[in-house]
């Protein structure tokens, strides 16, 4: 069944010659096949229970055809992301290439949780919760014989950076310090940004997704000299770590010992205790430094640089 309707979005240039803006008509518009000269009528390429032909908000009947539990793609899709979010990569890797000449690894697998989704309504909690419980997903990132060069089938994890947001949140939830990004709300997190036009150098050097696309390969993991540099003297990790209101300052001016400074430090940064060895260490060494304040600021900066706060293993 066809859709008789026209378009109701125009489209304009930008500000620059690689802007275009798309916008809504006053009054829907033919779109002309420029081929035959004929009106080209709107049409789904399936259709589903409750299908509306008649509705005048074409958007809103895309959205609930793209949503409906009749639609195979979808809830595959988005299952497969949420896969790649936690596994590193997809049942269907690349995720944005799901095709018949790219199938899953398991398709098993992707068929049984993509089933549940859509029997939950596409309850994205429900979605996590097996996905984070499951024994695949807890394997560790050591390898034996048995699985070194296994790629694909998980039968190990992926060690991957933290993802830009991610790393910048962790970063002041650790350090105890306020957020307070320059053109957001104070207390909003950058994984709460709604757009990457709020400028925050730190997030796009560690591979800020532009938005331009749906396409995950937006985003990226690669490591630079200048992620480095940031991570050992940038102003966002110094400046977080000394803040006045954050969690070494507040616990320094309470008078806390080395021993429950250090304690602190390990909790709020690697969500641990530090061993026996290391909590002799490191009041060995705030009691050589003699400034606890600076000390502390060491530790705490030593740990953010460490594997075990970079990454998810």
């Amino acid at each position: 069944m066809l859709l008789q309707a026209p378009s109701a979005v125009g489209r304009a240039p930008g500000a620059s010659a690689d802007d275009e803006i798309v916008y809504t008509l006053r009054a829907p518009e033919a779109v002309v096949n420029p081929r035959t000269n004929t009106a080209v009528n709107a049409s789904f390429p399936f259709h589903y229970t409750g299908m509306d032909v008649g509705t005048k908000d074409r958007r809103t009947e895309l959205a609930r055809w793209l949503t409906s539990k009749d639609n195979p793609y979808f809830a595959k899709s988005l299952v497969n992301r949420y896969w790649s979010y936690f596994l590193g990569r997809g049942i269907i890797d690349p995720v944005d290439d799901i095709r018949a000449g790219n199938p899953a690894c398991n398709s098993e697998l992707l068929d049984a949780l993509t089933a549940d989704f859509v029997a939950h309504n596409f309850d994205l909690k429900h979605l996590i919760r097996p996905i984070v419980s499951s024994h695949t997903y807890q394997r560790t990132y050591r390898t034996n014989e048995w699985n070194t060069d296994d790629s694909t089938n998980f039968s190990h994890t992926y060690p991957r950076r933290l993802p830009a947001e991610e790393l910048f949140d962790a970063l002041m939830v650790a350090s105890g310090s306020p957020f307070n990004i320059p053109g957001a709300p104070p207390g909003f997190r950058a994984a709460q940004l709604p757009d990457p036009t709020i400028d925050v150098g730190f997030l796009d050097m560690f591979g800020r997704a532009p938005r331009e696309s749906p396409c995950e390969c937006e985003r990226t993991s690669a490591v630079s000299l200048g992620q480095t540099l940031s991570l050992i003297n940038g102003p966002t990790i110094s400046d977080a770590i000394a803040n006045p209101n954050g969690l070494i300052a507040r616990r320094v001016a309470e008078g806390a010992k080395p021993k429950a400074l250090v304690e602190d430090i390990y909790l709020s940064v690697l969500c641990r205790l530090p061993t026996p060895d290391e909590s002799k260490k490191a009041e060995a060494y705030l009691a050589e430094i003699k400034k606890p304040a600076e000390a502390a600021q060491d530790l705490m900066w030593a740990l953010i640089n460490s594997p075990a706060f970079l990454f998810n293993r």
